[in-house]
């Protein structure tokens, strides 16, 4: 019998190109790296809120700005790991190498110039998009904001390494920087936040500590681990390269795109949502930052689908990169029910470390069940789908139909249901299931279509 199940467990995974102990010896380091992540990100935002309520809004208000600006270091990034992972999968080591360390480059070089402009604007771009906010909440979310400028900086040179590590399929190194950073984190913000009680100030210096440590145990992997794949030298990340540049553009650019208007609308919503009052916005940022918890695990099935569909694509699999599509949509599936089901039970206890006031916790567990609710049935495929097509290529498509969803249901439907139609904060929850369900639609028949699988490829190339 135990034969039988593990011969059928094999059959769901396994493949000529992977084996079902490769999925998930990647799988597991994922989900614990995810959940890291957004665990520590949770517990953090509950020592914010005993700071007081004004400082979880001036935090929930700037993240949107703050995640608009990462995104576009994770968007281009992402595209130097499909191009490494396309010519892991062709075994060509030396240009995996030069893939990687040309993401390197062109990601600091990015950062340096954006986040100093961001810094030096910091005052006058929080007065334009929160202006109707209480002065003390605009205050510190301009700190919060300049802060997280000079910050990301570090933050882009920690995300282009671990690209490359994860573009060959090498999680655990990956897995051993996320607890380092993480652990870190919670253990600096512990000190800086609730016994030193900085505040604000004391979020911004765990958060670069941490990451600078981070930062040191990737740079170690990549240029000290000699016998490692991914060892590249200084000479490689030193000098711009425009056969690897090009190709890190042409997969990194739509989908820095789609990052950049994502999150522009997430700012938009965020601007309107501070018509609904202090009570509204810290519910709301309360609920998410629990709600990313919840689905956490779930994202590292997209981040394993750039890995095994970029290989795929890369050892001209297009057969297998179409078989693990399916095959991954439902393992998402699985890894939420899981999720939901181990992390439910603790749902209160997880609200109560934020010590909220009796109103903004009752409006935290009407906005969480919506969401369950929507991720249950749609979270997986609006979510994993995109990762999938894109590995393969099609990264204009899914920018498109992610931008379309977005503007059209989050943030156009939005403002109408939560303010107009006095639907308030419970308005803009509605409308983000609403978002999922039509990039359901638009993935399902792009992938169905087969025409994602007909991109060139960059080995090809």
């Amino acid at each position: 019998m135990k034969v039988k199940k593990r011969n059928w467990f094999a059959r769901q995974l396994e493949s000529e190109q992977f084996t079902t102990k490769q999925i998930i010896g990647m799988l597991i380091p994922l989900i614990l790296d995810q959940l890291f992540i957004y665990m520590i990100g949770l517990l953090t935002t509950s020592m914010i809120s005993s700071s007081g309520e004004d400082s979880v809004t001036a935090v929930s208000l700037v993240t949107p700005v703050v995640t608009l600006i990462t995104a576009v270091f994770t968007a281009l990034s992402s595209g130097g790991a499909i191009v490494v992972a396309q010519y892991k999968g062709h075994g060509d080591r030396e240009k995996l190498q030069e893939a990687i360390g040309q993401t390197i480059w062109i990601c600091v070089i990015l950062a340096v110039v954006l986040n100093g402009l961001i810094a030096a604007f910091a005052s006058p771009l929080v007065n334009l998009l929160f202006g109707a906010a209480e002065e003390g909440v605009r205050e510190k979310a301009t700190l919060y904001l300049a802060g997280m400028a000079i910050n990301t900086i570090v933050h882009s040179l920690r995300v282009a390494t671990s690209a490359g590590l994860r573009g060959v399929g090498d999680i655990k190194h990956n897995l051993f920087g996320s607890i380092l950073i993480n652990v870190s984190y919670f253990i600096f913000c512990y000190i800086f936040i609730n016994l030193l009680q900085w505040d604000i100030v004391g979020t911004l210096v765990a958060y670069f500590l941490a990451r600078f440590l981070g930062l040191l145990s990737s740079l170690y992997f990549l240029f000290f681990q000699k016998n490692s794949q991914v060892h590249i030298r200084l000479s490689q990340m030193l000098k711009p390269k425009l056969t690897y540049l090009k190709s890190i553009w042409k997969l990194g650019i739509p989908f820095c795109a789609e990052e950049v208007f994502f999150n522009g609308g997430a700012i938009l919503v965020s601007a309107y949502m501070v018509f609904l009052g202090t009570v509204s916005v810290a519910a709301h940022a309360i609920a998410n930052s629990i709600f990313s918890t919840l689905y956490a695990p779930t994202m590292a099935v997209g981040i394993l689908a750039t890995t095994v569909i970029g290989q795929c694509i890369g050892a001209g699999r297009r057969d297998l990169a179409q078989w693990y599509g399916k095959k991954l949509i439902l393992l998402g599936y699985g890894v939420a029910l899981i999720s939901l089901i181990a992390m439910l039970p603790m749902l209160s206890w997880i609200i109560s470390l934020y010590q909220p006031q009796a109103e903004t916790q009752s409006l935290v567990y009407q906005l969480l069940a919506i969401g369950i609710a929507g991720m249950i049935l749609f979270w997986p495929v609006s979510n994993i789908m995109p990762s999938v097509l894109r590995a393969a290529g099609d990264a204009y498509f899914t920018t498109v139909a992610s931008l379309i969803a977005m503007w059209v249901f989050r943030v156009g439907m939005g403002y109408v249901i939560s303010i107009p139609m006095g639907y308030g904060i419970r308005g803009i929850w509605y409308c983000m299931i609403a978002e999922w369900v039509v990039r359901c639609i638009f993935y399902v028949l792009r992938y169905r279509g087969g025409r994602w699988l007909q991109k060139k490829t960059v080995v090809e190339s």
